[in-house]
Parts: structure tokens; sequence; C-alpha cells
């Protein structure tokens, strides 16, 4: 009943911002600006978007190997394929992070590995911890050398304080001492659930302390996964010939902010929400509401076409193995009983899906 509740309050949400922005803009400028867009620039960012996939499953393959789990890199793309097109077209109320930890889980369970889910959740989270470390830190730098900021708001300053809350968390998960520190404060608040959530979580991602060899390169990739995403959203406005007064800086600035902010639930899957974000950043910087709405239309085309693969693969699959879309309740069986870590440890992952972001972490 609460998640029907909270799914149709964010279709609402979507309907609403839709029409506030189609009310706001002229619909037949807009689709003169889509229709006038140069087709090779499309097709370099989309081109772009597919390299930026690939480097996003190249750091997912450099997380399992402290793990000790040993999966192909073709065989992990193929996974990281299958999550995003579960995340922007197939009706289920799971994220594609957890479909990438259900399919490398079997893989794993496939090869013999013990608590397999455990390690897959891990590695999940720790790819999902390092694309937003990237994200934050290219952002920071970006808006404090370009002195950004919309609507007279300096956003360095906010981007730091995002950071330094990120940090914080991220201490709780890797400094035992501030982790005791927190392990105390929930059991004060006898949130018994969250606390062994966090504890299970602390224990999986223990494996990655002294990596830092690791974390240096698989943090130098995710700045490059954060800003091909600038650069595919460059190609766009390129596309449509937007020209932004502040250039370059700009999308540095405003592609990770809109991702960040496309990751609060407000909507469905970010709809309404990414092209109110688009309108109100990039109309800071010269761009009309009909020329940031186009950019946000063509960025989503750019998603949903390089999301294809995965569709084609998951078919593919399916036709040979007999398989099917596997519902939470077969997912959640796919567990040993006596892996209580490992379902904590699913659970948290299930339970902290984001929306679809702009910028991919």
């Amino acid at each position: 009943m609460k998640k029907t509740v909270i799914t149709v309050l964010k279709i609402a949400v979507s309907i609403g911002l839709y029409i506030w922005i189609f009310s706001k803009i002229d619909v037949a400028h807009l689709w003169d600006i889509l229709k006038r867009a140069e087709l090779l620039y499309f097709v370099a960012a989309i081109a772009v978007y597919f390299i930026i996939q690939g480097l996003s499953a190249y750091r997912w393959y450099l997380l399992l190997r402290p793990l000790g789990l040993k999966v192909p890199y073709t065989k992990l793309l193929q996974f990281y394929l299958l999550g995003m097109f579960f995340n922007n077209f197939m009706p289920t109320g799971i994220g594609g992070d957890v479909f990438r930890i259900y399919y490398l889980n079997k893989q794993t369970k496939s090869l013999k590995e013990t608590k397999s889910l455990s390690r897959s959740t891990a590695s999940v989270f720790f790819d999902r911890d390092l694309g937003m470390s990237a994200l934050l830190v290219m952002a920071t730098v970006a808006a404090m050398a370009g002195q950004t900021s919309i609507r007279g708001v300096m956003l360095g300053p906010v981007f730091i304080l995002v950071a330094v809350a990120f940090a914080l968390a991220n201490l709780a998960l890797f400094y035992r001492p501030t982790y005791n520190l927190l392990h105390r404060l929930l059991v004060l608040l006898r949130m018994k659930r969250a606390d062994e959530r966090v504890e299970h979580l602390f224990e999986s991602v223990n494996s990655y302390r002294g990596q830092w060899g690791l974390i240096a390169v698989t943090m130098i990739v995710s700045l490059g996964v954060q800003f091909g995403c600038s650069l595919v959203s460059m190609l766009a406005a390129r596309a449509i010939g937007l020209e932004t007064s502040g250039g370059w800086v700009d999308y540095l600035v405003f592609i990770p902010a809109i991702g960040l902010i496309t990751m609060i639930p407000v909507s469905v899957n970010g709809m309404g929400w990414r092209e109110f974000s688009f309108i109100v950043f990039f109309g800071s910087v010269g761009a009309t509401e009909a020329q940031a709405a186009a950019l946000a239309f063509l960025w989503l085309g750019v998603l949903v076409i390089t999301s294809l693969p995965g569709g084609v693969i998951y078919a593919f699959e399916g036709l040979r193995s007999k398989g099917h879309l596997p519902s939470e309740e077969e997912i959640l069986e796919s567990v040993e009983e006596k892996d209580e870590a490992a379902v904590e440890a699913f659970e948290f992952a299930d339970g902290a899906q984001e929306e679809q972001p702009v910028s991919t972490v």
C-alpha cells in the first residue's frame, strides 16, 4: 500500500512538472529546434555515452579483484547494459543496480564462490560510491574555478557542503572509530534494523580498506566517466546550436548538479524533474526555455538509445535459457538462507535505489 501511494505521488509530480514546462514553452518552437538538430553531433554524443558505459563496466571489473570474484570483463559489460535497460524500460520496482547484483551473484555462484551476494553487493555499492566521489570532485573544482553561480547562489560552496556530508558518511563505512560512533548512536535511537544494515555493509566493503592503488585508478576512471557525461551534453548542445556564457565550465558544473538533483526520488525515473532542472540551470547562462528543454530531451534520447543493447542481451539470454524477468521474490529466494549478512546487504541495496541520474555515477 505504501509503495502504491508513493508511486502515485511520483506520477502526479511528473505530470505536474510536465504541465508546468509545456505551459512555459512554445511547443512548436521546441519541436522546430529538435527537428533542426544536427545528426552528426547527436550520433557523436551517443558514441561517447557507449564509451562511458564501457569505462563504467571496467571500473566495476577492477573493483571485483580484491573480492576474489573472477568474472570476465565482457560478462560484466553485459550485466551493466542489462542494468541500464532495466532502469529505463522494464516495469519493475527494482533498480538496475540490484539486477547487476543479482546477475553477478548468479555468475559467481556458478563458479562455486562463497558468500557471493555480499561481495556482489559490496562491489556495486563501492562502484557507485566512487562515481559519486568523482562527480563531487569534478563539480566542486569546476564551480570554484569558474566562480559559477545560479540566481545569485555560488555553487562552489554548495558542492563543498555536499562533499563534506558525503565524506562523513563514508567515514562511517570505512573508518572503524567513526563507524563505532554511528553504531552507538543507532543503538541509542533504537534503530536496530538500520544498525544491522550499516554493520553488514561495513563488513562487506572492508575488503577495500588499504587498497589505495586500486582506489586511485578507479577514481581516475570515474573522473573520465563524469567528464564524458559533460561531453555528451555539450555535443547535444552543439547539435541544437546552444552556446552558454560559461562554455565548458557550465557543463562540468551543471551536469553533475542536475545529476544530484535527479537522484532525489520525487518523480518517476526523474521524468519532469530532469527537464525542469535543465531549464533552471541552463536558463541561467543564456539558454531559452525551449533550448534547455530540447537539450534535456536530447539527453534522454541518448540514454534511451544506449540502453537498447541491454534489451537485446536480455532477449537473447531469455531465448537461450527460456528465462524471464526475475521478480523481487525470486531474487530474494536466490540467497542462501544461512547467509544473513548477504540478505541484509541486498535489502540495503534494494532500499537505497536512486532515480536514473543525468550524470552516470
